[in-house]
């Protein structure tokens, strides 16, 4: 396994721009998959019938698409909790101890962290200290 990136709030807050790119783009690209997914599923439905779908291509470049972008936001260090709310962690020491700075998009910066077990349900501000 890859050693995790270990990130200073300065270097998280940095990501955002391109962070907020990607994650709008999967955004987008993961819609497009699931309006086609309906035409897709009877291409799968009739494959023993030598199935066919228009969609096809489109499909398989969405799904291309989208495994980019992840790998992409994979390879900043970045840890992508949930695509469709654009939640993301960040690997941090706090207080001597690893935790997860928290983001989700549509946040202006990154105000506040977790503990690595609790996840987005244990989310705290920052305090004046981390900052």
């Amino acid at each position: 396994m890859d050693e995790e990136r270990i990130f200073t709030l300065a270097e998280a807050q940095s990501l955002l721009p391109r962070l907020r790119t990607l994650l709008e783009e999967l955004s987008q690209e993961w819609k497009r998959i699931s309006a086609l997914n309906p035409e897709i599923q009877k291409a799968r439905d009739n494959a023993s019938l030598n199935g066919y779908s228009k969609f096809g291509v489109e499909y398989v470049e969405s799904v291309s698409h989208l495994m980019s972008l992840i790998h992409e936001i994979k390879d900043m260090g970045v840890l992508l909790k949930d695509a469709d709310k654009g939640l993301c962690d960040f690997p941090y020491i706090k207080g001597g101890r690893m935790v997860y700075l928290c983001w989700q998009l549509g946040e202006d910066r990154i105000g506040y962290w977790h503990d690595v077990e609790t996840g987005f349900a244990g989310r705290e501000p920052l305090e004046e200290s981390d900052k």
